[in-house]
């Protein structure tokens, strides 16, 4: 005869808390099963693969990824506000500039070295030196050291597009010197070579030098050499050549405007046309001036 639990007790081996499922056999290897982990953060690659390489950059000449359309007006307002801010270090330094300019010309030039040798009094004594090898190498010489003086203005320019303020020193602090030189001699021997063509010389000087625009900005800026930086200008003028025109209309422009105001003007219209081809430059490579 079995013995019948008390009442209200269950039956022995019973759940006293109702039918519960089966254990879950632990997965092969002690780990958890399949699904206990969260899936992997969007912010790593997935196993076993490698991270894509980064594309490759656009060459100098292509049209900016950002900063919108490049605007003349826009490019004079930030050279006037740039140079309001900085108006003494870039006024000394157009001095100084200028100063160095004029002892090159009166050293290497024979026809300024002729006019200081001239009687005023007597007319009759105006004489144009002969030209001479001697006294061409000696102009040549001078007229590359002169677009060294020359880039000094180009530097303090794109240094200020990188900074809110600028020093002298950033004039003078000379980059790429190797190929400054080159650019000044390819551009003085494809100038002297073109002049002696008869009417086509002149003009295509002219289309040439509106290519170059910015090589020398290359040459400085990104440490190009000569032939190189002359590509890069040719590309970049190719692609934005309605900017580049207003651009060189407003350089002259203030260039005029400075030679009105008695050349004192040239002290404040020569700094701002500066940094206004600086700034189109910048945007035109799509970088963001400061």
């Amino acid at each position: 005869m079995s013995e019948n639990p008390p009442v209200g007790q269950p039956p022995e081996n019973e759940n006293p808390y109702g039918q519960q499922k089966p254990p879950v056999p632990p997965s092969q290897g002690g780990y958890p099963p399949a699904g206990g982990y969260p899936p992997p953060g969007g912010g790593y690659p997935p196993p076993g693969g490698f991270p894509s390489a980064p594309p490759p950059q656009e060459p100098w000449g292509a049209p900016a990824s950002y900063g919108g359309p490049v605007r003349v007006g826009q490019a004079v307002g930030y050279g006037w506000d740039k140079f309001k801010s900085n108006a003494g270090v870039w006024i000394l330094a157009v001095i100084v500039i200028g100063v160095i300019s004029g002892i090159v010309s009166g050293i290497f030039s024979p026809q300024v070295r002729a006019l200081q040798d001239v009687d005023w009094s007597d007319p009759e004594s105006i004489e144009v030196p002969a030209l001479t090898f001697g006294s061409a190498l000696l102009g040549a010489i001078g007229a590359v050291i002169s677009f060294v003086v020359q880039s000094l203005a180009s530097h303090g320019a794109l240094a200020q597009t990188r900074k809110a303020r600028v020093s002298l020193g950033d004039f003078f602090a000379v980059r790429n010197l190797g190929g400054i030189v080159l650019l000044g001699v390819v551009i003085g021997l494809i100038n002297l070579v073109l002049a002696f063509v008869p009417f086509f010389g002149a003009l295509a000087i002219l289309v040439i030098n509106f290519f170059l625009t910015f090589a020398l900005m290359f040459v400085i800026d990104k440490g190009e050499n000569a032939l190189t930086a002359i590509g890069s200008s040719f590309r970049l003028v190719a692609d934005s050549p309605g900017v580049v025109i207003l651009t060189i209309l407003a350089v002259i422009g203030l260039t005029i405007l400075g030679f009105v105001l008695c050349f004192v003007g040239l002290l404040v219209t020569f700094p701002i046309a500066s940094i206004a081809v600086a700034f189109v430059y910048r945007r035109l490579i799509g970088e963001q001036p400061v």
